[in-house]
């Protein structure tokens, strides 16, 4: 009898360029959530004018960004956990695009902030199931080698953000920036709706009463609320440069949107530098080790950048220098937290993961919120604000290591 077993196509998750898709469909969703926060900084001061309203409000677009993304994480987890990984990020995907459109077209500081609101809704999705579907397609070795691109995919989003956002303004305008986004996210929607296939066998049926208790098991671990509050305050200084920094470089000291993001191209890579320091260091430094000194690094630096702020007020280098070493020694703490805080809950990974980085998140953003607030006519306001959260860092990670 003639065997017609060679004409039965293969699964589409069993052909041979299945895995490697994935791999790539991962690392491109990783730094999109990153870049949508920091891609139009840049433009902040020509967006104010442009508006007619004042700093504070179109600083807003960013801190709701990031509220509504830290809410975000507490919903799509679950929810790809009965529904699906493809169907729910489909639909992240589609709130994100709106959102995006919404951006584009907005005649007014309201119509913006409200689209950057859905933006942040939608794509927090992308930020929560990269690691899920990772899971869920790879083991062993080629795990980790996955995470590891996921990780350097999502480093290099506030990298070069900020330099693709003041190509934009230069050129053609930023809005064009928003627009770059928009065509991002529709070809990863592309990528998810055509190719990828289903990656979570079993459906798990939603439990209300089960995710309370794990939500309160969870928070109620002293050492997990310590880690993501010193997390939340190294995000939110780097993230509160990206917001001040615009005003300072540009309104008060003059320079051009390409110098600030100069400056944050310099951040971002500082910062990749101290995360990646960490894989240079030998096995006989511990953890332990690590976080005391770069914890009293970071504060040193950041006095550092208050004494170098009274002094030489309305220098640029007074700004960068000392903050990029904050920056980098944040780097090497943040992974080292990061693998703290979600190795004591191996039994509820995906749950600790979303409230991980739902209070990171919030915690980021409040401290935009109160960044909003600062002088730019000085340095020293800033300068003052990255010691405060510096020397709360030391408190919390000399906690965790105690």
């Amino acid at each position: 009898m003639p065997d017609h077993s060679a004409t039965v196509p293969l699964p589409r998750q069993s052909r041979p360029w299945y895995q490697p898709f994935m791999a790539l469909l991962i690392v491109a969703l990783a730094p999109i959530g990153q870049m949508a926060i920091d891609i139009f900084v840049p433009s902040l001061p020509l967006m104010a004018a442009e508006f007619a309203t004042d700093r504070q409000v179109v600083q807003l677009s960013v801190t709701l960004y990031l509220t509504a993304f830290a809410l975000g994480q507490l919903v799509y987890g679950p929810l790809s956990d009965s529904w699906g990984r493809r169907n729910t990020l489909i639909v992240g995907l589609l709130v994100f695009l709106l959102g995006s459109v919404v951006c584009i077209l907005a005649p007014s500081i309201g119509w913006f902030i409200a689209g950057r609101v859905v933006q942040g809704a939608g794509i927090t999705a992308a930020s929560v199931l990269m690691r899920a579907i990772a899971t869920d397609c790879f083991q062993g070795p080629r795990l980790t080698q996955v995470l590891t691109y996921m990780v350097i995919g999502w480093g290099m989003g506030p990298i070069v953000a900020p330099v693709i956002g003041a190509f934009f303004q230069m050129s053609l305008g930023w809005r064009y920036s928003l627009a770059f986004l928009l065509v991002y996210g529709t070809v990863l929607l592309a990528m998810v709706a055509l190719v990828m296939k289903e990656s979570h066998a079993k459906p798990v049926p939603f439990s209300l009463s089960r995710l309370v208790q794990g939500i309160g098991t969870i928070y109620g671990n002293r050492r997990f609320v310590l880690i993501f509050l010193a997390m939340g305050c190294c995000y939110g200084a780097l993230l509160a440069f990206n917001l001040v920094g615009p005003f300072i470089v540009q309104t008060v000291m003059g320079h051009g949107p390409a110098v600030f993001g100069a400056a944050a191209l310099a951040m971002g890579a500082m910062y990749f530098g101290g995360v990646f320091s960490n894989r240079l260091m030998p096995a006989s430094v511990s953890v332990r080790t690590r976080f005391r000194v770069a914890s009293q690094a970071a504060l040193w630096a950041a006095l550092a950048q208050v004494l170098l702020a009274w002094a030489f007020d309305g220098q640029l280098w007074a700004l960068v220098l000392p903050f990029a070493f904050v920056v980098l020694f944040g780097g090497v703490m943040y992974p080292n937290l990061m693998a703290q805080g979600m190795s004591a809950f191996p039994q509820m990974a995906g749950l600790a993961s979303s409230l991980l980085g739902f209070s990171l998140m919030v915690i980021a953003a409040a401290i935009m919120g109160l960044s909003s607030l600062l002088q730019v006519q000085s340095l020293l306001p800033f300068a003052l604000m990255t010691l405060m959260l510096m020397g709360a860092v030391f408190w919390l990670v000399r906690r965790v290591v105690n």
